[in-house]
């Protein structure tokens, strides 16, 4: 079988925008995160996450006022969602403080989450468009951000803002970038909603914009070994085409 060209690889970035920026510009509509689950597979492209990540931006500028050094919450588990909400903040140079959300003015939950005091919130959950897939008394993330505009506002990141805050330590920018760097390439499989932020943040929102390779969410699939050699030989062999039925046998 003739094995397809590799992916090219984004130009360096010192700050989270650039770097969002100049992997839409290389990657176009190649994968970026895809989550694998028992039943179904969802996928982002890079171009894709960029719009999200606009809106995103938008949002929190046109409807809420929040600029360079505010305080975004993220509440729940890892996922596209998360990923598009991070670059978003990060695009307008907010800080994403994740866990419970304590101390912010708007946060943004996962449907079965505890929704943190004080906070406007908007709610994502598993549907295919990040929608909750039950009734919730807060308006979904993806009705909220709809609105505003695919193309994203003029950066407000910079190398040392902070990028994040979690788990009792913070991020900047420069420091996001170089942990998913240093990560090994096409070998970053994530399963549950318990991966420390330590984890996920690099790997899942940042690494696809260093390396030019999508990140792999395992939701309840590829815990074994049969599971986890076919998505492996999937991200060492093509990244433009379909991962493996995770529920099928090994090829």
């Amino acid at each position: 079988m003739q094995l397809q060209a590799r992916a090219p690889v984004p130009p360096p970035a010192d700050d989270l925008a650039r770097a969002l920026q100049g992997a839409a510009e290389v990657l176009g509509h190649r994968p970026a995160v895809t989550v694998l689950r028992t039943d179904r597979r969802d996928e982002q492209g890079v171009a894709s996450l960029r719009q999200w990540a606009a809106k995103t931006a938008h949002w929190l500028a046109i409807e809420h006022g929040l600029g360079p050094g505010d305080r975004l919450g993220l509440v729940g588990p890892p996922g596209w969602v998360p990923v598009g909400v991070c670059l978003g903040a990060w695009w307008a140079g907010l800080r994403v403080v994740l866990g419970d959300g304590a101390g912010v003015d708007v946060a943004v939950v996962h449907e079965h989450a505890a929704t943190p005091m004080g906070a406007e919130v908007v709610t994502y959950g598993a549907a295919v468009d990040g929608s909750p897939v039950g009734p919730v008394a807060d308006e979904p993330y993806a009705i909220a951000v709809q609105a505003f505009p695919d193309q994203p506002p003029a950066p407000g990141a910079a190398p040392e803002l902070v990028a994040a805050e979690a788990e009792g330590r913070s991020w900047t920018h420069a420091e996001l970038l170089a942990a998913a760097r240093a990560l090994p390439d096409g070998r970053l499989g994530l399963d549950g909603p318990g991966v420390p932020a330590s984890l996920w943040l690099p790997a899942l929102a940042v690494h696809p914009l260093t390396s030019g390779r999508p990140t792999v969410l395992l939701d309840g699939v590829g815990r074994d070994a049969a599971g986890g050699e076919r998505v492996e030989s999937w991200l060492s062999v093509d990244p433009t085409s379909p991962p493996p039925d995770p529920t099928g046998p090994s090829a």
